[in-house]
């Protein structure tokens, strides 16, 4: 390996490094408690090192939110069913897995509470891939008679997600396993999908 090769490497690992402390961070803490100076020290590294490769925390937060979104959109697209309810079916349980496998990440997505993550929103790409896949598959099933045509498809989409979200929050913040043992939670999950999808016929 040549010395260029060597020092982009290490460039890079620097700046996983970097990403994975500041995900960790601000999925147990505050969004306004962590600072580049904690995620400098976590790494154990100077706070000037952090800026050779981000501006700020706002663009730290950018990167962690697309790459979840990236990791949750290449999860949705392996499932590969024709029939676009069946789709759904899959693609709950996919949603529910990635919530319950990298809860850091699905709380930086949707959990976090700052009016400094809206402006981020817009410019994540990622999110609209993953959304593509509940909005695509409602078109289809729509077109083909298996959901009705009222309400629209952005209301049924996002009643969807919806669903899928509040009962992977439910889990996530510990409400749901103070009123359900948790050997009887893969029922829920499959039951809140069922109950969807049946609600939407027409």
């Amino acid at each position: 390996m040549s010395s260029a090769q060597r020092r982009a490497r290490a460039k890079e690992n620097l700046r996983r490094a970097i990403l994975d402390a500041a995900r960790e961070l601000f999925a147990t803490e505050e969004y306004e408690a962590v600072s580049l100076r904690r995620i400098a020290e976590k790494i154990e590294y100077s706070p000037a090192a952090i800026y050779l490769h981000f501006q700020d925390k706002k663009e730290i937060l950018f990167h962690l939110i697309d790459e979840g979104f990236a990791l949750l959109s290449a999860r949705l697209e392996t499932v590969r069913v024709a029939d676009p309810v069946e789709r759904l079916r899959q693609g709950g349980a996919v949603y529910f897995d990635f919530a319950f496998t990298q809860p850091h990440y699905y709380r930086l997505m949707f959990q976090l509470q700052n009016k400094e993550l809206g402006e981020l929103m817009p410019r994540c790409r990622m999110a609209e891939e993953a959304f593509n896949f509940i909005r695509r598959a409602v078109t289809e099933a729509m077109q083909n008679g298996e959901f009705a045509t009222a309400p629209p498809g952005p209301i049924v989409s996002h009643t969807i997600w919806a669903s899928l979200h509040g009962a992977a929050s439910l889990v996530l913040t510990g409400h749901l396993g103070r009123k359900l043992p948790e050997e009887v939670h893969p029922t829920f999950f499959d039951h809140v999908i069922e109950t969807v999808l049946r609600g939407l016929k027409p």
